[in-house]
């Protein structure tokens, strides 16, 4: 049965005559080809837009917001380093355009840093344009480690005071307009305005960073500076000439506020078109970590005293631990002359020539380790020798006193290093990390004496046995004959 109906279905099968395909029209050809180019096209067209959508995203959002450097969690973006760059290298072009109308050898920088302003995106991360960020972010978060802190009337206030014409808070010195904010508030005055403003001032002394350079004397070109080590603009403006020419009644402070007020937004709108910062960047990036700077430095330098504990030490400083030991057993065990030894073969050009006097300093002056040592030393010892980023000393201190009064010299170095000796024990207990290699310490570095310390003196010039006459005109040479004793 099974057999008969295998034989059944595969007669019926035979039978069926097979269908042959239908042939289609031209009409119905073109209508396919059509369809088919269609979907490629689309497929094509969704896959371009993919991929520039692609590259804009990260263009435009990925990219600035990658991290380039992180202070205790806080994200230090590509996109900020981008404006604060800008911003940086378009204070130096205002700076540099100022000393190129009076020494046109200033033009070829102004050149230079045009070309690095339109490439900013695409050149290498600049080292310190990056760590004065890192700075402004360590101020910011350790100000309060001082008891202060920065609110928005300190803001205001700041951006008040910087783009008056006049002080406008007598009894709060505040920093006053900086060059490239009265270029750019003069170039968007009026036209009569525009002719009587002149910028003047000084870039401000940031860390590690560069000047515009000293403008030569008539006939003699100037010292130019480095353009690719610009000035950092969080630092503290020096105090230029106003915005906007001064009127010869001076404005009274509402007047002085409302020209304030007007200048910045010009300002704004400059900074803007030529760095791409808003005013709330303006604000976030480079007025409030400015006034965080300046509180720190006054708070800091207001606390030194004229009066502090002191000692009076020479060193004597090598480049290994061998010499220094060898160096010490002469002293102690071979009875030599410590200054002598210090003359000698001390590596310190500086002091040597002193017998390593250092002369009297406070605290705060010379590095930790040091410092440690020599006012833990008792008047009269050798130390051991100590280790510091410029080599290896021998310290002995030859007198203290617990309440020196400071000269003027050591009160200003100790006023110039407040600020940046407390920023560096701020970043040693913080969490930083960065995106840029480290700068590799030189293995010795010069050693710099404090600011009381002895003069190097001038060697004293020995005379040459049968010197010429014509050799020193000034002074002649001693004849060479004794005088003929009388009969």
């Amino acid at each position: 049965m099974v057999m008969r109906f295998w034989r059944d279905w595969r007669d019926r099968r035979d039978r069926v005559p097979m269908r042959q395909p239908r042939r289609l029209s031209r009409r119905e050809r073109e209508a396919r080809q059509r369809r088919l180019l269609i979907s490629v096209i689309i497929v094509v067209t969704v896959l371009v837009v993919g991929l520039l959508s692609g590259g804009a995203i990260y263009e435009f959002i990925v990219r600035p917001r990658q991290a380039l450097a992180s202070v205790n969690g806080t994200a230090i973006t590509r996109g900020d380093y981008w404006k604060l760059r800008k911003y940086t290298l378009v204070s130096q072009i205002q700076q540099y355009q100022f000393f190129a109308a009076q020494n046109p050898q200033y033009a070829s920088y102004v050149t230079t840093l045009q070309q690095q302003l339109q490439t900013v995106k695409d050149s290498p991360v600049d080292p310190q344009t990056l760590q004065q960020m890192i700075d402004n972010v360590v101020v910011q978060q350790r100000l309060g480690t001082l008891g202060l802190s920065v609110t928005d009337a300190d803001v205001q206030q700041y951006v008040a005071e910087n783009f008056a014409p006049v002080p406008i808070n007598t009894p709060t010195p505040s920093p006053t307009l900086n060059p490239t904010a009265a270029a750019w508030a003069t170039q968007t005055a009026t036209a009569e305005a525009a002719a009587s403003a002149t910028p003047h001032g000084t870039p401000g002394t940031p860390r590690a960073a560069g000047t515009p350079g000293t403008p030569g004397t008539p006939g003699t070109p100037g010292t130019p500076a480095t353009p690719a080590t610009p000035a950092s603009p969080a630092a503290t403006p020096a105090t230029p000439a106003a915005a906007t020419p001064v009127p010869s009644a001076t404005p009274n402070r509402e007047q002085a506020l409302a020209t304030s007020t007007a200048t910045f937004g010009q300002y704004i709108q400059s900074l803007g078109q030529a760095a791409g910062m808003s005013r709330d960047d303006y604000i976030r990036l480079v007025a409030r970590p400015a006034v965080a700077q300046q509180k720190a430095t006054d708070k800091l330098q207001g606390e030194i005293k004229a009066v502090q504990p002191q000692v009076h030490a020479y060193h004597i400083l090598f480049a290994t631990k061998d010499a220094a030991d060898a160096a010490r057993k002469d002293i102690v065990d071979g009875g030599q002359d410590f200054q002598t030894v210090a003359r000698t073969k001390s590596i310190d050009t500086t002091t040597a020539p002193n017998g390593g006097d250092l002369g009297w300093f406070p605290r705060g002056v010379m590095t930790p380790p040091f410092e440690q040592a020599a006012f833990s030393l008792p008047v009269g010892e050798v130390s051991q020798p100590v280790q510091s980023k410029f080599g290896w000393h021998l310290i002995k201190v030859v007198a203290k006193e617990d309440a020196r009064p400071l000269t003027q010299g050591m009160l200003q170095q100790l006023k110039d290093s407040a600020y940046q000796n407390w920023l560096d024990a701020q970043e040693a207990q913080l969490k930083i990390t960065s995106t840029l290699p480290a700068t590799p310490t030189p293995a010795h570095e010069p050693f710099q004496a404090p600011a009381g310390a002895p003069p190097t003196p001038i060697p004293t010039p020995v005379p040459t046995p049968n010197a010429s006459p014509s050799a020193s005109p000034a002074h002649p040479a001693s004849p060479t004959a004794e005088p003929t004793a009388a009969p």
